[in-house]
């Protein structure tokens, strides 16, 4: 296999809010509608550090398919084309909820651009309200999972152990990508790298989200320990996001 290269971020439904309190204050209201001529100009952002960065892979979480706050416009369709032919966008809710139907989050989603046709499934966790996980085969015995973990700490922590044994029962080897949400620190991975063969591969001391002062480390590479000296991790800085996004390069 030769060398991958897989772009992981929160995308904050690019609303051009990068976590600093002046643009929290000044653009309060895109939460609730933003144009789209806001969403384009992030957009653009996006597209420029895909093509710096030539990923192969692009997985995104907190995209918007179309929505009331995003005038209904869908977000991927400016991600896709020639140099990434193959895609899927699906909302990140329970299938059963309610948030599927209503204008507000009828659209929102996480999603994948790719240059390459990997075969993927769509997976679900029994508990929280986003439930989304997929399920990428990058080569024979070498799978990607990457999802939107809960805000709710219980919830997370089921989901946790369902990851886990997900992980697990894969043959091969595994790396695992998303927004985790630990606002409350690393030790609520227990339930998942405790007594397994999975490590963490971002740095303890290098946050990916920020609110103002408020700095933590919410978005995660974790990988099989067999792909550890494979792995080249960098955290990038988003203009359009509060989150910072994950560049991985996985060498042959």
């Amino acid at each position: 296999m030769a060398e991958t290269t897989i772009l992981m971020s929160n995308l904050g439904y690019l609303r051009g809010i990068d976590g600093r309190l002046i643009q929290h204050l000044l653009y309060a209201h895109r939460h609730f509608y933003c144009p789209v001529d806001i969403q384009k100009r992030a957009l653009q952002q996006l597209i420029a550090l895909m093509e710096a960065e030539n990923p192969d892979l692009c997985c995104f979480v907190e995209i918007d398919k179309g929505s009331s706050t995003s005038a209904n416009f869908n977000q991927i369709e400016m991600l896709t084309g020639d140099a990434y032919p193959f895609y899927d966008i699906e909302n990140k809710y329970a299938h059963d909820s309610k948030l599927r139907q209503l204008p507000r989050s009828k659209g929102k989603s996480n999603a994948f651009v790719a240059k390459n046709n990997y075969p993927f499934e769509k997976m679900s966790f029994d508990h929280g309200t986003k439930r989304l996980i997929y399920k990428i085969e990058l080569a024979k015995n070498l799978t990607l999972f990457f999802a939107h973990f809960s805000l709710r700490r219980q919830v997370r922590a089921q989901q946790l152990l369902q990851v886990r044994r997900m992980l697990e029962e894969t043959p091969g080897e595994q790396i695992l990508l998303g927004d985790f949400n630990i606002l409350t620190g690393l030790k609520e991975l227990q339930p998942l790298l405790h007594g397994s063969n999975f490590v963490l591969m971002n740095k303890e001391d290098v946050p990916t989200f920020t609110f103002h002062k408020f700095e933590k480390l919410l978005d995660l590479c974790i990988c099989s320990k067999s792909l550890e000296k494979r792995i080249d991790l960098r955290i990038i800085p988003q203009p359009y996001s509060d989150h910072a996004a994950l560049l991985l390069k996985l060498k042959a």
